[in-house]
């Protein structure tokens, strides 16, 4: 294993506090994330551009449910999941033989795959996690097909008020231990890593014409689809 995953790893586990909890949060909370709203997005404004045999990348997969759920729902589709913390691979069921996990470092990935063979990529709440997601970009854009299509859902940045309002902690009580407030805190930094605005920079600069890009959750979320130019 490569000094660069074991970091990405260590960044993760960082990220996460404690892995396996937050494996199982991804499993428990999975129906709420992938819920009504995601799959008539997908039929609506995904399934248009997929051809009759699609191939869809799934960044950050996690234990694989979304994996799973897609084949189920779309027998074609041939389903391939991008993972590297070991707390997340442990976790994984037995996926269909149409789903595959591939081990890689998003921060440099290097996809068994070949140029123009994926209809669809999708990144749900990954890239805030990365420190630079340029490789990521530009290796999703070597992979899709010509007018693929890349959905793009992530936490940006809202200004602070706006996010502890919506945080449990009460971050002015002083009976708040300081350690929930470094981790308040923390996670501000992380989760407003990018604005809407930013992602759209990137996306551009590195082959994608943006088709929609919408602001959720007062802001705090951005919701993006783009197009390999």
């Amino acid at each position: 294993m490569s000094e660069a995953i074991k970091k990405t790893q260590e960044m993760l586990a960082k990220h996460h506090r404690n892995g396996e909890v937050f494996a199982q949060l991804m499993k428990d909370t999975f129906e709420s994330r992938f819920n009504e709203t995601f799959w008539a997005f997908w039929e609506e404004s995904i399934r248009p551009h997929l051809s009759d045999s699609p191939t869809v990348l799934d960044l950050g997969t996690g234990p694989g449910l979304f994996l799973r759920a897609l084949v189920e729902q779309y027998p074609e589709v041939k389903a391939y999941g991008v993972e590297c913390a070991p707390y997340m691979l442990n976790a994984v069921d037995s996926l269909p033989d149409n789903a595959k996990i591939i081990t890689a470092d998003l921060h440099d990935p290097h996809l068994p795959l070949e140029d123009n063979s994926v209809d669809a990529a999708v990144a749900s709440v990954v890239l805030h996690e990365m420190h630079q997601p340029v490789k990521t970009l530009l290796e999703i854009q070597r992979c899709l097909k010509p007018g693929g299509v890349f959905y793009v859902l992530d936490w940006v940045r809202a200004p602070l008020d706006i996010y502890l309002e919506n945080s449990d902690v009460k971050p002015f009580d002083r009976n708040t231990p300081a350690e929930a407030l470094e981790d308040l805190f923390v996670h501000f930094i992380e989760h407003n890593r990018f604005s809407r605005e930013d992602l759209e920079f990137l996306l551009h600069n590195t082959g994608f014409e943006i088709l929609q890009s919408t602001p959720l959750v007062e802001g705090r979320q951005a919701r993006i689809l783009a197009k390999k130019r």
